[in-house]
């Protein structure tokens, strides 16, 4: 059954609002805009917060090169300036100047909140050497957290919860310390 006012040619108010609204075209170009905008943004912001992660990461690999070249400087230099400490070990005053020469090239990242650094005795190993002979192999393994701070592309770039990444740099280096007594 046709309602009555179909049948006399009038249409209700709410009716032509709808087919109105229907016709109407405007606005169309922001939804569209819309629509390719934001994943072309997310997009730029992703590539911006990977850029600072690689950028960090070869920070961290760097200060794994200058820790190690550290210590084969300090692992045998002399006792006096280390506080009489025994000449092949790592601890004390030398590990201070290893994780200090770690330290100084990390400063230029604000992102990586925090480091450590251990002495393994093979490639990616678990353990750490404290002593080292004249000619054994110092290896040095820097772990750092970078915190991501680009809004959203660090939720996809990094960990979702905590927007923070775990860099690992690692080098090595023949221990050429000298053959004498100090």
């Amino acid at each position: 059954m046709i309602p009555s006012t179909l049948c006399r040619g009038k249409v209700s108010k709410p009716d032509r609002m709808v087919g109105k609204l229907l016709r109407d075209r405007r606005g169309a170009v922001y939804v569209e805009f819309l629509v390719a905008f934001l994943p072309l943004f997310i997009f730029f912001e992703c590539l911006v917060q990977l850029s600072g992660l690689l950028t960090a990461k070869l920070v961290v690999q760097h200060a794994a090169v200058t820790a190690t070249r550290a210590a084969a400087v300090v692992i045998y230099d002399d006792p006096q300036y280390y506080g009489d400490e025994k000449v092949g070990s790592v601890t004390g005053k030398r590990l201070e100047a290893i994780e200090l020469a770690a330290a100084i090239p990390m400063r230029s990242v604000r992102s990586l909140i925090d480091y450590e650094l251990n002495f393994p005795s093979q490639p990616g190993g678990t353990d750490t050497r404290k002593d080292f002979g004249r000619d054994d192999l110092v290896r040095v393994r820097v772990k750092a957290t970078y915190r991501c701070q680009v809004p959203i592309a660090s939720r996809l770039v990094c960990d979702f919860v905590s927007s923070t990444r775990n860099l690992t740099g690692e080098a090595a280096l023949p221990n050429q310390g000298a053959s004498y007594d100090y």
